[in-house]
């Protein structure tokens, strides 16, 4: 009797590590995970502004407007002395930088600079003038497919021009903005 219990216990310990070994993720690691993850609903951020009305703009006031999707693209490395990079492309939701210019009382710019980090955590500036101060393909985003935030991100909003906007260098880490 001994030596059935002894070999039942084995064989259910066994078939509980090869069933472990196939999902690679026990229910409370994935538990875990999914309240670790960053969504919209757990994120509020707010952007210094210089040169607005306000001195602040926060995801609450974005979302007074439709917010819209578009598809970026950043470089993400430089893989050889040819220059040869990779991209990273994703999905962004936000507003038109023509929408935050009205909502700052500033639809007259002539310059917005954007302060922030790339996905390196490199100190950045981005500056945007001229049509595309207007353009629609310019956007303050901060949500990628639906449900989570960027996750290279410090500040969870950045700027990005779509894809079709060559010579773009988005920055995923907005954290001040000066309006001139």
């Amino acid at each position: 009797m001994r030596k059935s219990y002894l070999a039942v216990v084995l064989l259910v310990s066994m078939v509980i590590s090869l069933l472990g070994a196939c999902t690679s993720k026990t229910p409370d690691q994935i538990a875990s995970e999914s309240q670790a993850a960053i969504s919209l609903d757990t994120v509020s951020w707010s952007l210094d502004v210089e040169g607005g009305s306000a001195a602040t703009y926060t995801r609450a006031d974005a979302e007074k407007h439709e917010i819209s999707k578009m598809i970026v693209s950043m470089v993400i490395s430089v893989v050889d002395a040819n220059m040869a990079s990779s991209h990273k492309s994703f999905i962004i939701e936000g507003i038109t930088l023509a929408e935050f210019l009205a909502d700052m009382g500033k639809s007259d710019a002539s310059k917005v600079t954007f302060y922030g980090t790339d996905l390196y955590k490199d100190e950045v500036t981005i500056e945007v003038t001229g049509d595309l101060l207007a353009s629609p393909d310019v956007k303050i985003g901060w949500i990628m497919n639906k449900k989570e935030v960027l996750p290279d991100s410090s500040t969870y909003v950045g700027i990005f021009a779509s894809s079709s906007v060559n010579e773009f260098d988005g920055c995923c880490s907005v954290y001040k903005v000066v309006i001139e």
